[in-house]
């Protein structure tokens, strides 16, 4: 008996026959047989076990982070599930607020004041009592302790830093001097940057936020005066917990491939066992309870080891992951049903897993099964079918669904879900193309393409989890590339590491809104504001564009930077039916065209948006909006250029002079871009932001954010190595059964380039067949989704993440197989004896 063997049955005492089947002390055989099967071919499970432990812990943590990522519901409300903003004058606001505690009762009043940091962020004066009846919250103390009196204030760590103040220093808002007492943070925004100040220490608040509960009908009944606005949270559309359980349905229909050639393996090297267990009279029930025993402690192993996997790399995760999502996590925040479904599907996952082979091995005849003939695989054909129409159907849902622009998101869940199943039904008939091609290639190839047919329990399933890997990867690349290319909407990285954005503060008085004149700049500074508090934290004076252009040039001279580039906010906003957030729409000047070498000539005359977004030229229902008192400008003439740099808020889009002439627009100095020579670190960005604080101006650095070629790159290449994973193994499982065939291979005289050149053919097509299907099916949803503007979303076509999935992996596969089968496999020199 080999290693592997599972021992000897030592069922004599019992009896199977068919009239009695045994009956409990049967099954307690069978199931002790189950468990030394376990024990005993552990190295055969190890696969599976690991996959459905990092399904499991993968699950949990998906769970984890999908629940806890958004921010909190009530995040600005407090506790409260209703929050009035007001507007209006600080007379006014007072009455109102007191119009708003008559009318709803209990109330929890914040005022609020813009401060400068030097930052495009910005922060707020905040008066509020830390004990109130709502906004607790809101706010929590990290160090010291909350400000008690006029004279003293907490802050946000990077609030502090920002003013380079320490815990006891002095800080001067508007000419009052308080004292730093306390480090704070709102909980629920941990980007919110605010200084804290006792109740009814702001003196002219620039807005009142009043929280309060109210019934929803008494809202709707009420009436708010000018300068007051309700609102209340809304829910998400879709529950996260609900995306994480899709999610994890696909992970584990994924193991569940994998599983499927696992245990098949299994019962093939335990089909003569089996075959002995019928002949002592043992009904297909029996045989069945084998493999499916297995299979369950297979699955609840994995279950339970992924599930305590999951929450420990949670709780240590927890703390680091507030940091990443900006606002504070509590590790036992979790859907705790949607925990245990993952396990229990897990284990589900395995038993259906090992059902499958133990159907088809208790259907063999005795004889078959003691001979070791492995059984007929299912014909494509029964799966084909099926697979077509529910693939069908849920390209239909997609479609149906409205689209990625305000689509139904229940719907398009399920029909990607629908979608995903009929490619895992689809793809076992690409093995029938295979063996139909067999004939036309050379012998060693030949041999591997229809030992895929002959092993199809083995080889459907692997090209199934192969295109399902490859869907996966092209659905995540093609939606990051629709997303971000959304011309309109535009989002993505802001700026490259060596580029800084200067801007006025937007609460000082620069001159904007004047007109600018020929060479940019705006009228001159109003004389009567020129003695107005210079002290930071003072109201900041009006001051003149010039003196603005002095302080970048210095601040680009201690960078080292050349000359900045002056940028001129033209005014107009750009929609798209309902959505649209274009950014900052700039004039193109002659300063920026000849500073991204593009020669006036070449712009049409009548042109009005000059613009680097893909799709943007030619999109219907565009309109520019120039203002509240002129009408929407239909349809303007866009033309594309490649000239124009494509970050977030540098000047991809530009408004011609042509344009600026017929909307009657007055551009006004709005900013400067700055290139440095190197990429700025930490301690440069700190210097800018004091000056720029010091200076009434404003600074915006790259931001971080992931590009559509970063997230392609990492979705491709998480494809493309799982899908290298499931073909080893497969391989492998093919190549070990196939292990006659290596013998007589061996017996005439074949060397192991004839090995190397079966191995390489059998991977080479399951990676291509794999690798076509995933990828058409992957645009099929894609075209589903943006059917609405397809072009304008896809019309940068992925090449080198296409030519990766589509060359590359076959190669890879086909390379790595060459290379690893040159070494004799034991199964020629000698054979396993049962």
């Amino acid at each position: 008996m080999s290693a592997g063997s599972a021992g000897p049955l030592s069922l004599a005492p019992v009896d199977l026959s068919a009239g009695g089947n045994g009956g409990a002390a049967a099954r307690r055989a069978v199931l002790r047989w189950s468990w030394r099967l376990f024990r005993r071919e552990w190295r055969q499970q190890v696969l599976v076990l690991a996959l459905l432990t990092a399904a499991v812990a993968a699950t949990v943590l998906g769970a984890a982070i999908g629940t806890n990522a958004p921010p909190p519901l009530a995040a600005g409300y407090g506790s409260a599930d209703h929050l009035a903003l007001v507007t209006a004058t600080p007379q006014r606001a007072r009455d109102d607020v007191a119009a708003l505690r008559q009318r709803f009762g209990a109330v929890d009043v914040i005022q609020e004041r813009q401060l400068r940091t030097g930052t495009a962020e910005g922060a707020m004066l905040r008066a509020q009592d830390p004990a109130g009846r709502y906004g607790g919250p809101m706010v929590a103390l990290r160090s010291g302790r909350f400000p008690a009196g006029a004279g003293e204030v907490a802050m946000t760590s990077s609030l502090a830093r920002s003013y380079g103040l320490q815990p006891g220093d002095e800080w001067t808002d508007d000419g009052a001097p308080r004292r730093l007492v306390g480090i704070v943070e709102n909980p629920q925004n941990l980007l919110d940057d605010f200084a804290l100040v006792a109740p009814g220490q702001v003196d002219r608040p620039d807005r009142t936020r009043v929280l309060f509960d109210a019934t929803d009908d008494a809202v709707a009944a009420y009436r708010p005066p000018p300068g007051v606005s309700v609102q209340a949270p809304s829910p998400p559309a879709l529950s996260p917990a609900y995306v994480v359980l899709a999610l994890a349905i696909f992970g584990l229909v994924f193991v569940g491939l994998v599983a499927v050639a696992g245990f098949s393996v299994l019962a093939q090297r335990r089909l003569r066992a089996l075959g002995m267990l019928s002949s002592l009279g043992a009904t297909d029930r029996a045989v069945r309870l084998v493999m499916i025993a297995n299979g369950a402690l297979v699955g609840t192993v994995g279950a339970l080891t992924g599930g305590v996997l999951g929450l420990v790399l949670w709780a240590g995760y927890a703390p680091r992951f507030s940091q990443h999502v900006h606002h504070r996590v509590a590790w036992a925040h979790l859907p705790w049903w949607l925990v245990a479904l993952a396990m229990l599907l897990a284990v589900g996952t395995s038993v259906l897993a090992a059902g499958r082979p133990a159907r088809s091995v208790s259907r063999l005849p005795v004889m078959a099964a003691l001979s070791g003939r492995p059984a007929h695989g299912r014909p494509a054909r029964r799966t084909v079918v099926p697979g077509a129409v529910v693939l069908l159907a849920g390209l239909v849902m997609i479609w149906c669904s409205g689209g990625w622009s305000g689509g139904n998101d229940a719907l398009q869940l399920g029909g990607l879900l629908a979608a995903a199943v009929g490619v895992l039904l689809l793809a076992p008939g690409g093995v029938a193309i295979l063996a139909a091609v067999a004939a036309r290639t050379p012998v060693a190839s030949r041999l591997a393409l229809r030992d895929l047919s002959r092993y199809r329990t083995r080889s459907g399933v692997a090209l199934a989890a192969v295109s399902f890997a490859v869907f996966t990867a092209v659905i995540v690349v093609l939606l990051s590339t629709g997303r971000l290319a959304d011309p309109v909407d535009y989002a993505g990285p802001n700026l490259p590491a060596d580029q800084l954005l200067i801007r006025p503060d937007p609460g000082s008085e620069t001159g904007l809104g004047a007109p600018a004149g020929p060479d940019g700049a705006a009228g001159p500074a109003d004389p009567g504001r020129a003695g107005r508090d210079e002290r930071p934290g003072a109201t900041p004076p009006r001051r003149d564009p010039a003196t603005d252009a002095a302080s970048v040039r210095a601040i680009s001279g201690v960078l080292g930077a050349s000359d900045p580039l002056p940028l001129l906010d033209s005014g107009p906003t750009l929609g798209q039916g309902l959505r649209g957030d274009p950014g900052t729409i700039w004039l193109a000047t002659p300063q920026v065209l000849a500073h991204y070498g593009i020669d006036p000539a070449t712009i049409a005359p009548d042109t009005i948006l000059l613009t680097s977004r893909h799709g943007l030229a030619g999109a219907s229902g565009l309109v520019l909006f120039a203002g509240p008192d002129r009408p929407p400008y239909q349809n303007p003439k866009v033309q594309r250029t490649g000239a124009l740099p494509t970050g977030a808020s540098q000047p991809n889009l530009l408004l011609t002079e042509y344009g600026a002439r017929l909307l009657q627009l007055s551009p006004v100095p709005a900013g400067w871009l700055v290139q440095t020579p190197h990429p700025l670190i930490d301690g440069q960005i700190n210097t800018v932001r004091q000056l720029a604080l010091a200076d009434h101006l404003t600074i915006e650095t790259r931001s971080g954010a992931a590009s559509a070629g970063q997230l392609r790159t990492v979705a491709t290449g998480g494809g493309i190595l799982l899908a290298l994973g499931v073909l080893a193994m497969t391989i492998g499982l093919i190549r070990g059964e196939a292990g006659r065939d290596l013998r007589t291979l061996a017996a005439t005289g074949a060397s192991s380039w004839v090995r190397r050149r079966i191995t390489a053919a059998t991977a080479a097509g399951l990676g291509l067949v794999g690798a076509l299907w995933g990828t058409v099916a992957g645009y099929l949803v894609a075209i589903a989704l943006f059917h609405q503007e397809f072009s304008q979303r896809l019309g940068d076509v992925p090449l080198p993440e296409l030519a990766a999935t589509l060359v590359g992996l076959p190669l890879a596969a086909t390379v790595g197989s060459w290379l690893l089968a040159g070494r004799e496999p034991p199964v020629i020199v000698r054979r396993a004896v049962e």
